[in-house]
């Protein structure tokens, strides 16, 4: 046989060596995806839920709504968590595969950093300003916040505003007196009572500042919560503060 017959040859055989490799690969790879996406080998037989307490994790199985014998490859982790995130009370979830046959939640609560209380109801919110839970009980070392109005008609920066306008109240001998239940109108401005003085305080930003204003105000002899002589002290403007309601002579 001439040299340039053997090369030919050679040649030859090589490229069906590929071809059959290629097709070995394919079949081997479409093997893989009828075996994981379509066949009865790999599905889900059951759908676990960790991390939360009984309720919430029950919940959670309910919302993920995967059906036994669905394939595990074809369970759609970003649908899944979609789906459970509609509970407010959850705050994340990470949909894992338990191969053979499980799918396990694992569900992050949220925690509550303050309680409202309006119309009846109280709700918990968390320290990004979320309503996500009525309960009938608080506990004991969260805040209550009572409102005149529906707690969950609330946006979340008027909630972490409401949190943190609480934490930094003076106490009562402060302000000469109790203070009362913030309201908040439909635009987000807060106005509160204590005693005969009103304070109008707008959006809960500038808490602060605010504060000191009111407390410098409501050690001025003129002004008496306890007294006969209703008042009102907007600190909407905190640089800029105006006293209604004055005794005649002053000012």
């Amino acid at each position: 046989m001439s040299r340039g017959r053997l090369r030919a040859r050679l040649g030859g055989l090589r490229r069906r060596t590929v071809l059959l490799w290629c097709a070995a690969v394919l079949a081997l790879a479409g093997g893989m995806v009828f075996l994981f996406y379509y066949s009865a080998a790999f599905t889900v037989q059951d759908v676990q839920s960790e991390g939360a307490g009984d309720e919430v994790a029950a919940r959670a199985v309910e919302l993920a709504q995967i059906p036994h014998g669905r394939p595990l490859a074809r369970v759609s982790e970003a649908r899944v968590s979609e789906r459970v995130l509609e509970d407010r009370r959850i705050a994340g979830v990470e949909v894992e595969r338990d191969w053979p046959s499980a799918v396990r939640l694992v569900v992050q609560e949220r925690e509550p950093a303050v309680a409202l209380l309006g119309e009846g109801a109280t709700w918990l919110a968390d320290a990004s300003g979320v309503v996500f839970d009525e309960v009938e009980e608080v506990e004991d070392d969260l805040p209550v916040i009572a409102l005149r109005g529906d707690p969950t008609g609330l946006d979340r920066e008027t909630v972490t505003g409401l949190v943190d306008l609480w934490q930094l109240r003076p106490d009562d001998e402060e302000l000469e007196g109790e203070l009362g239940a913030p309201q908040v109108d439909g635009d987000g401005s807060i106005e509160m009572e204590v005693g005969v003085v009103t304070l109008l305080w707008g959006p809960p930003v500038e808490n602060e500042k605010k504060w000191n204003v009111v407390t410098a105000l409501m050690g001025q002899e003129t002004i008496d919560p306890q007294g006969g002589l209703e008042m009102t002290i907007d600190v909407r403007l905190p640089d800029a503060p105006v006293v209604t309601g004055l005794p005649e002579g002053t000012g």
